[in-house]
């Protein structure tokens, strides 16, 4: 599987509001994206890829914006604007106050994973650094990766949960644990690597964990995709690796000729 072409104007958007500077909520755009794949596994229609939905709704539910997204997704399929979303993968960090009083704040995002599973029928991927879930909530058809992987709908994903960082904090991992187990999942060719924290791009000074590109470039090959740490430039090759960053964007990926 490869990414032959990547849009780069965004084909819908959702207006959300969020955390900001100085306790100050802000209003923000997520952007939906396509992308088109040389090929996907027979049965898959498209994917959707995001991650760092760290706002809420405009609206007095004010709920988690990732409810939101699930749900305008699953009102364009109705409407048959864009295909059937066969498996959702989510990259982390879902949460905001209720109130956008703080940038970087943690808590419960299993509303956001049940919503997406309501409406989808397979969504996987990986925690965020500020993310916590009540596990024996999630539904059925919910994977969260951490080392690890799975084969959904013929897909072959694994993922890494957290970031490299003090382990008396949430979702934190040391170094050396987290190398072993993104080379162990690169190593085994899944068809996509999904991580919260990604690798960094000197070449295009964009912001990321070194030791992440260094594996990148000695092992395996595949998609990565990833977000935290947000890049003006989002699709690039790194090794034999597309590297596709998601941070607070929407990417729908569909097969070449896809109506």
């Amino acid at each position: 599987m490869k990414i032959l072409e990547a849009g780069i104007e965004p084909f819908h958007e959702i207006r959300f509001k969020s955390s900001g500077p100085r306790g100050e909520a802000r209003n923000c755009s997520l952007p939906f994206y396509k992308a088109t794949f040389d090929r996907l596994p027979d049965g898959v229609s498209s994917i959707v890829v995001t991650s760092d939905l760290q706002g809420r709704e405009i609206s007095v539910d004010n709920r988690l914006v990732g409810e939101a997204v699930a749900e305008e997704l699953h009102l364009l399929q109705e409407l048959d604007e864009i295909p059937k979303v066969s498996v959702v993968i989510l990259a982390g960090d879902l949460y905001d106050y209720p109130d956008c009083r703080k940038l970087g704040g943690t808590g419960d995002v299993t509303s956001v994973w049940n919503t997406f599973a309501k409406l989808f029928e397979v969504v996987v991927g990986v925690h965020g650094n500020h993310d916590i879930v009540r596990n024996e909530e999630l539904r059925e058809n919910v994977s969260i990766l951490d080392c690890t992987s799975g084969s959904y709908m013929n897909l072959n994903v694994g993922g890494i949960s957290g970031i490299i960082g003090r382990l008396d904090r949430n979702q934190r991992k040391d170094e050396a644990r987290f190398r072993s187990a993104l080379v162990k999942l690169i190593s085994k060719k899944n068809d996509i690597t999904v991580l919260h924290q990604g690798p960094d791009d000197p070449e295009n000074g964009q912001l990321g964990e070194p030791m992440i590109r260094a594996c990148l470039e000695k092992n395996g090959s595949g998609l990565v995709v990833f977000g935290h740490k947000h890049w003006d430039r989002p699709l690039i090759n790194i090794g034999n690796h597309q590297v596709l960053n998601v941070d607070k964007r929407l990417y729908l990926l569909e097969e070449r000729g896809a109506i």
